[in-house]
């Protein structure tokens, strides 16, 4: 895997990566601040929230942030950086694909309604990362999202 990118270490201070790019996922903004890309022209966005895990695509990278050992977003997220490339689409299915061997990370986009965290999302999700497979939810939230 890559060399983390960004870190957030559970403590006092908020770091603004992978707590202000879930609240832009989650469609929140915080006093009308513009809040932080970890990516430039953000393109797509996934999340799943147990075991937590965060998928930003920009133009130029991906972004995967991961939880704890336990999977969880109030402990250590740890982020990795990944060269974007352009997506394809086979059957309506979107599919990103970058790196090689164990570096390698692809995030797969089904249309179809998805819940994680209480929200609904247009598309089903899945990061596949070295041998890995984690399923969420991604692309827009729909309206009446909140369960």
């Amino acid at each position: 895997m890559p060399s983390p990118v960004i870190s957030r270490e559970r403590s006092g201070e908020m770091k603004s990566l992978p707590i202000l790019t879930l609240l832009t996922l989650a469609g929140c903004s915080l006093g009308g601040s513009e809040p932080y890309n970890p990516v430039w022209d953000f393109q797509y966005g996934a999340i799943s929230h147990d075991p937590f895990w965060l998928v930003s695509i920009g133009d130029d990278r991906i972004i995967l942030t991961l939880g704890d050992q336990g999977g969880r977003a109030d402990g250590e997220l740890k982020s990795f950086e990944y060269p974007r490339v352009l997506p394809r689409t086979v059957n309506g299915v979107k599919r990103w694909e970058s790196g090689e061997g164990t570096q390698a990370i692809s995030v797969e986009a089904r249309p179809g309604p998805c819940t994680t965290g209480g929200r609904t999302y247009a598309d089903k999700t899945k990061v596949f990362l070295s041998g890995r497979v984690m399923e969420g939810c991604g692309g827009r939230e729909t309206p009446g999202g909140r369960g």
